[in-house]
């Protein structure tokens, strides 16, 4: 029993939102076919209408081991278990956020790619922005709530640095970064120094990588419906517009996407 107890309270870290502790109703079922499945019936049970289509929660900031919300590596092996489940049918992503690092979203769009090649999978959404987008534009389908505050779309790459060289000076703060022989490139990014041009020339590159790669996969995902490379400037779109600009397919709430998933599982 504890050896179970740990398995299920070490499956994602705590957080807020969601509960992070299967129920006890569920060791038998970690035990019959594990803890994948043991999670996947959960989502079903409190997020799905039907028993046949699991309903997995991108909510809040993404990344790959997420403190606060379920982590990119957490619902990909859920989504992947999924995949080889003969019970699910079919999947919908259900999500509610902002986007997140560039670090593990394009594994997390690829695993959506990957289960849409042997079962289909839509994603519903109140509002999915940048990394969310990345990975939602991956499903067959993507539906939005019609809402004033909300949409798709923020198709762009961003990093945020902040610098103190300036104020530390003007404080008359001396602060100084010493480097080992031979160490001269290291940590030349930091909030002390001021940013060399070879820095910075490293960190547009990494950049417009990052930004080639999410305008890869939407246009991969999103064959044949993109209207205009407009989208992939950074802006945002509610339902209507995303709809007109091939962001999206349809207007509806999480039961319009299970419906449509069964649909086009049937």
């Amino acid at each position: 029993m504890p050896e179970i107890q740990a398995r299920i309270q070490g499956a994602v870290p705590v957080h807020a939102k969601l509960d992070p502790v299967l129920p006890q109703s569920y060791e038998p079922l970690i035990r019959a076919s594990g803890i994948e499945k043991a999670w996947n019936e959960y989502f079903i049970r409190v997020y799905s209408p039907d028993k046949s289509v699991l309903v997995l929660p991108v909510e809040g900031e993404m990344s790959r081991s997420s403190y606060w919300n379920w982590g990119n590596e957490f619902l990909m092996r859920q989504l992947n278990a999924a995949a080889a489940d003969s019970e699910i049918k079919a999947a919908v992503l259900r999500f509610n956020t902002p986007g997140g690092t560039a670090d593990s979203t394009p594994a997390f769009a690829q695993a959506v790619a990957n289960f849409r090649k042997v079962k289909p999978i839509v994603a519903q959404t109140g509002y999915c922005y940048s990394a969310g987008y990345f990975v939602a534009s991956q499903c067959n389908e993507i539906i939005v709530e019609d809402q004033a505050a909300g949409g798709v779309g923020s198709i762009g790459t961003l990093l945020i640095r902040e610098n103190y060289a300036e104020w530390l000076e003007a404080q008359k703060i001396e602060m100084e970064i010493m480097r080992a022989k031979g160490s001269e490139d290291k940590a030349l990014v930091n909030w002390i120094e001021k940013l060399p041009e070879e820095a910075r020339a490293q960190l547009q590159a990494s950049l417009d990588a990052c930004q080639r790669e999410f305008v890869g996969f939407v246009k991969r995902g999103r064959a044949g419906k993109i209207k205009s490379d407009e989208v992939f400037t950074g802006k945002t779109y509610n339902a209507s517009e995303a709809i007109s600009m091939g962001l999206a397919d349809a207007k509806g709430d999480l039961i319009t996407a299970v419906k449509r998933v069964l649909a086009l599982a049937a």
